[in-house]
């Protein structure tokens, strides 16, 4: 897929009309680097038909007016993806740490009570559990536990 048949889907998806598009972009005043002038209306809309090139100076702002990370224009396969989360959380800072957890985990965001009953009747079936079992769900919990602490570092 082109990177203009990838703006043209992203713009339905978002119910963005090529006009409204057209205005944002032209908003954000990108320089083209061939003329130091802002792209016209026609050219926008020639890009956006695929008659003429994008220019690449045009992509950070492109990704901003539709508010995705400028490498889903031009591949969002599972791969690529995975490729760009590897590279982010090499340096991840809190705050993107923090926007993670409260999407993967939202859950975890509040603390999780247990009502004392319930974990007395849990407390009390347990004797009755089999010695794999017990070794399973220790080794579970384990895990969520380390799950749990690695995000809310």
């Amino acid at each position: 897929m082109e990177v203009y048949e990838k703006i043209n889907l992203l713009l339905q998806e978002k119910k963005l009309s090529k006009k409204e598009f057209t205005e944002k972009l032209r908003n954000l005043e990108p320089k083209l680097n061939s003329t130091t002038e802002i792209p016209s209306e026609k050219s926008v809309y020639a890009y956006l038909s695929g008659r003429i090139g994008i220019k690449i100076e045009l992509i950070p702002y492109i990704a901003e007016v539709l508010e995705i990370p400028e490498q889903l224009l031009f591949d969002d396969s599972n791969r690529t993806r995975k490729m760009y989360l590897k590279h982010i959380l090499q340096d991840i800072t809190s705050e993107e740490k923090e926007l993670i957890k409260s999407k993967v985990c939202p859950e975890q965001t509040s603390k999780i009570n247990i009502p004392k009953d319930r974990f007395h009747n849990i407390n009390d079936l347990l004797i009755y559990a089999p010695e794999i079992f017990l070794e399973n769900l220790e080794n579970t919990l384990k895990n969520y536990k380390d799950l749990t602490l690695k995000f809310t570092k």
